[in-house]
């Protein structure tokens, strides 16, 4: 216990969680706490995101425990920094792309029977078009 307050005293007070990151020393001045960007956020290894999230003394609990993910929502609430969702919000068919994929693929075999190398490459082209189309909807 007494090593316990001893460290608090040495690492100064906690503050609220409405303030800004800063932490008052016993002398009076206040040092400010680091402040990142979500960019440098998301670019950081756990190893360094724990270091990171340890420097916010008391505002941040269980440091240890968490996973990358957990780390840097807890770190980008603390920054005031909001968190991305999903940017991609498409009405595509995903059905009716799978739909047409299947149907492009028997006009494939249909044109690798014929050996219509011309019709085989569009087919194909138009084939990959529409998979890409469902990776960038995912």
């Amino acid at each position: 216990m007494a090593e316990e307050e001893e460290k608090k005293t040495k690492e100064g007070e906690e503050t609220p969680n409405n303030e800004t990151p800063e932490k008052s020393r016993d002398d009076g001045t206040k040092e400010d706490l680091p402040i990142f960007t979500g960019r440098e956020i998301d670019k950081m290894n756990v190893p360094k995101l724990k270091d990171t999230a340890l420097q916010y003394q008391g505002k941040i609990v269980g440091v240890h425990g968490m996973d990358k993910a957990q780390l840097i929502l807890s770190l980008k609430q603390i920054n005031n920094i909001p968190t991305e969702k999903s940017l991609k919000t498409t009405n595509v068919d995903r059905k009716g792309i799978k739909d047409r994929i299947r149907s492009l693929r028997k006009e494939r075999d249909a044109a690798i029977d014929e050996k219509d190398r011309v019709k085989l490459k569009r087919i194909r082209k138009r084939a990959k078009a529409l998979r890409r189309t469902l990776v960038r909807t995912a």
